[in-house]
């Protein structure tokens, strides 16, 4: 992958398969999966009244798709909290609020940003996290979900391609102490993933006690996987890889 591919992602064409409402992974609800933390992340932090959380996340998710509509969209993974799950949350809530000064945190492929407002629900200081994706129009339908522009300083959300040189993201190396990648390695090639974690080791400052924290797609057999329209394109020949847990811990 490359810098092209995620020009590419930018400009998707309105018209485009993967727009589709009427693939799979589209889903029609998702009230079976609202679980409590979420639901008072948003009436507490986002001042959401309770009978209107559920179409609040409808009407959000449809304008995240809009922006790019990656499966997790369409799935309500957003609403997961996938950083408050792992078991080093608490650890990590407790590192970023009581080191002083407060460690800088990034939350890489943040999407709509639910693992920073995570933090900042649980009393993680806002000045202290930041979130990155190539995807610039996440930015908006996170603080549309969320109703804390006024809160969360726009600047900490940043546009970034994790295989440039040079961006926003890039100019950023080597200042992170914490740096949080979830449900990320999984959209690359074998080669692409061996280059993006040489990056994000680039960006991680190069101290003891920087950290990388987070929950990546594997498979009990590793390998090579074939992708097929919607997404690639028809005639494209594009692979993604998996890992079994086995191989990548000797990865890593």
């Amino acid at each position: 992958m490359s810098t092209d591919v995620a020009e590419k992602w930018k400009h998707l064409p309105q018209n485009h398969l993967a727009r589709s409402t009427k693939l799979p992974w589209y889903h029609q609800n998702f009230e079976y999966k609202l679980k409590s933390p979420f639901r008072k992340l948003l009436e507490e932090w986002s001042g959401i009244a309770p009978d209107d959380v559920i179409p609040h996340i409808y009407c959000v998710r449809e304008g995240a798709w809009q922006v790019f509509p990656w499966p997790c969209i369409g799935e309500f993974w957003f609403i997961e909290q996938g950083l408050l799950r792992h078991p080093d949350y608490s650890s990590i809530l407790k590192q970023i609020t009581s080191t002083t000064p407060n460690p800088k945190f990034l939350d890489l492929g943040t999407c709509l940003g639910q693992d920073v407002r995570t933090l900042t629900h649980g009393g993680a200081p806002p000045s202290s996290l930041y979130g990155a994706d190539v995807i610039t129009g996440f930015k908006n339908a996170g603080y549309a979900l969320f109703k804390d522009e006024e809160r969360l300083d726009p600047s900490h959300f940043i546009t970034g391609d994790i295989f440039s040189e040079v961006d926003d993201l890039a100019k950023t190396r080597g200042t992170w102490d914490i740096i949080h990648i979830a449900m990320f390695l999984h959209i690359f090639s074998l080669p692409d993933q061996e280059a993006v974690s040489k990056n994000i080791m680039k960006l991680l400052k190069a101290v003891p006690g920087s950290t990388i924290i987070g929950t990546q797609t594997g498979s009990l057999d590793a390998g090579e996987l074939t992708l097929k329209p919607p997404f690639c394109e028809p005639g494209e020949h594009k692979t993604i890889y998996r890992q079994k847990k086995r191989d990548y811990e000797s990865y890593v």
